[in-house]
């Protein structure tokens, strides 16, 4: 049976309707999160390298036969997946598990944060891909399909939608199912499975790729042939290295028709973190890392505002100007863009607000400091502020 492509959907509002929502356990104002090699990357690849095996496990899941490694206590990971696929045809397709830890890599050159992390290493004589198990997670196709997550994630969620599917055209991933997507209680998304990718062939594995992360595709248009084949030249060929700048090439004729088309702000997605937040510092010691600024800051540090969606937020009216809470950073951004009024959600942070067009919904917000008021925006793009620009407002 095929599997059923994953129905990648940018409209917010569409989620509400019917899909399912995750629950995984644990206190909602504290989802655990899966993503856990982050900042220590290196650690966890020597102890995959070279970690005691105390068992080996098949896994009832998926076509290369991958198999579950028990490792001994006490490590940063207590097993790995294991995938001895050698480089050859396969049920009809080209496989190899080096490709597995080309898309590992890759993902750390454009630092992405998606790909768990995988090594080479050599068990019982055979050599495959150690791929760091990542806990609590279930795949898309567990859940039923896409989910949806709460409306404090929905942008979160919306921009990782955009990167998997740009880094699966990167690479054409010829196999991205729901089976192979996975996510976590923090609403993390995660990418396994890419023995079918970095082929030669230029094709891209979603045609209907309709917004890019402005940031992830800066880093993606500055690769090039020797950045690339330092760091992949061990697990690629060099006409599998060319390919994945041709397929960048061809990426980019897509994304001109679409800014020719709709502009630029409805095509490029901004997504960074509010003023005054410290952003990390580039990845030491990976080629090319003068231009690679991990947008994983973002990820696990600051939630993304909004993006240019229908979107509902809810919390306490404020002004800007007698604002003395933890975000007077952000406030005193908003009044320097000439903005008066903010909404505090919760812990979650301060959105300053503007007015929409005919500027009623936004006016009568006045009457109502003070208040718990639900308001429906969207993101004012342009601006470092996070600013939501008020459509509908009511009294909670």
């Amino acid at each position: 049976m095929t599997p059923r492509r994953i129905p990648v959907v940018f409209a917010c509002v569409a989620w509400i309707l019917g899909t399912p929502i995750i629950a995984f356990g644990g206190q909602a104002d504290d989802p655990v999160s899966a993503k856990t090699w982050i900042g220590i990357e290196p650690e966890i690849e020597e102890f995959l390298r070279t970690a005691e095996i105390l068992g080996l496990t098949d896994i009832p899941v998926g076509v290369t036969n991958p198999r579950s490694a028990d490792l001994e206590p006490g490590g940063p990971v207590n097993r790995f997946a294991w995938k001895p696929v050698q480089p050859g045809i396969q049920r009809g397709h080209y496989e190899s598990y080096k490709a597995e830890i080309a898309a590992y890599e890759l993902d750390k050159l454009l630092g992405l944060g998606m790909v768990p992390v995988k090594v080479e290493r050599r068990i019982r004589g055979e050599l495959g891909a150690a791929i760091m198990w990542v806990s609590p997670t279930q795949s898309f196709k567990d859940l039923g399909g896409l989910p949806t997550p709460p409306n404090r994630y929905l942008g979160y969620w919306t921009i990782q939608l955009i990167r998997a599917k740009m880094f699966d055209n990167l690479i054409y991933n010829r196999d991205p199912n729901e089976g192979n997507w996975l996510t976590d209680p923090a609403w993390n998304i995660f990418l396994i499975d890419h023995t079918r990718s970095f082929t030669p062939d230029v094709e891209m594995a979603h045609d209907d790729m309709i917004r890019v992360d402005r940031y992830l595709w800066q880093r993606m248009q500055r690769l090039d042939e020797p950045i690339l084949t330092e760091t992949l030249g061990e697990w690629l060929s060099e006409r599998e290295i060319r390919a994945i700048l041709e397929r960048r090439d061809r990426m980019g004729e897509v994304v001109d028709e679409l800014v020719a088309k709709s502009g630029e702000a409805a095509v490029l997605i901004r997504y960074g973190l509010p003023p005054g937040s410290e952003a990390l510092a580039p990845r030491a010691e990976v080629p090319g890392a003068d231009f690679v600024n991990s947008p994983l800051v973002a990820a696990n540090e600051a939630r993304i505002i909004a993006l240019a969606s229908e979107l509902t937020w809810m919390g306490t009216v404020v002004t800007l100007d007698d604002y003395d809470g933890p975000f007077g950073h952000i406030a005193a951004a908003g009044l320097r863009d000439g903005h008066t009024l903010g909404l505090v959600a919760g812990s979650e942070g301060l959105l300053c607000l503007t007015a929409s067009s005919d500027e009623a919904p936004y006016r009568q917000l006045d009457a109502w400091v003070g208040d718990e008021v639900e308001i429906f925006g969207v993101l004012a793009d342009g601006t470092e502020t996070p600013l939501v620009r008020v459509t509908v407002a009511r009294v909670q």
